[in-house]
C-alpha cells in the first residue's frame, strides 16, 4: 500500500468527547496546515469512534505523548472505543481544557485545543482540519522524547536529546 512509504512517522493521541462519551486514539496522519490562525488536520477512518465524537462536538485535542507512552499509544490505535474505555485502560489522566470540551491528557508532553473547522470524506477515512484555539506548550523541565510508528511493526522509534 502506497502509504507504508512515508512511514516512519510520528504518533499522535487525539482526545474527543460528546455529552455520553469521551475517548482517545492514536493517530499518524497529521499534519500542520496554516501557522496564522493555527491550523491541523488528521485523517481517522469513517467508522472511528473518535470521528463521531469529533463530528458531534466539533471539537478535539491533540496531544502529543513522550516515548514513555508507547504500550498506551499501541493500544489506542489497535482497540476501538466502542468496545473498552481506553482511558481506563491506559491509565492516562484526563484535565479539563481551557476552550473545548474534549480532555487534554495530563502524560502528553503537550495539548492542542482544537475547534473544526471542517471535515471532507476522503474514501474510507475522513479529514478534519481544526483550528489550534489554545496550545499547551511543552514544560522546560518536561522530557520531550516523541516517537515514531512504523506502519506493521507497532516498532516505536525513539528520539533522545544529547
Amino acid at each position: 500500500m502506497f502509504y507504508q512509504l512515508f512511514y516512519p512517522r510520528q504518533a499522535l493521541l487525539v482526545t474527543a468527547s460528546s455529552s455520553e462519551k469521551t475517548n482517545l486514539t492514536a493517530v499518524e496522519w497529521f499534519m500542520p496546515v496554516a501557522d496564522k490562525p493555527s491550523v491541523v488536520a488528521l485523517s481517522l477512518a469513517n467508522n472511528s469512534l473518535t470521528l463521531d465524537l469529533i463530528c458531534t462536538s466539533m471539537e478535539f485535542v491533540v496531544a502529543v505523548p513522550s516515548e514513555k507512552l508507547r504500550e498506551a499509544v499501541i493500544l489506542c490505535g489497535s482497540t476501538s472505543g466502542k468496545y473498552i474505555d481506553k482511558f481506563e485502560e491506559t491509565r492516562l489522566t484526563q484535565v479539563r481544557a481551557k476552550k473545548v470540551s474534549a480532555p487534554l491528557i495530563l502524560e502528553a508532553v503537550a495539548n492542542l485545543e482544537c475547534k473544526v473547522l471542517s471535515y471532507t470524506n476522503a474514501g474510507d477515512h475522513t479529514i478534519v482540519v481544526g483550528e489550534v484555539v489554545e496550545a499547551h506548550p511543552p514544560k522546560q523541565d518536561n522530557e520531550t522524547e516523541p516517537f515514531l510508528f512504523s506502519y506493521g511493526s507497532k516498532r516505536l522509534f525513539g528520539f533522545k536529546r544529547d
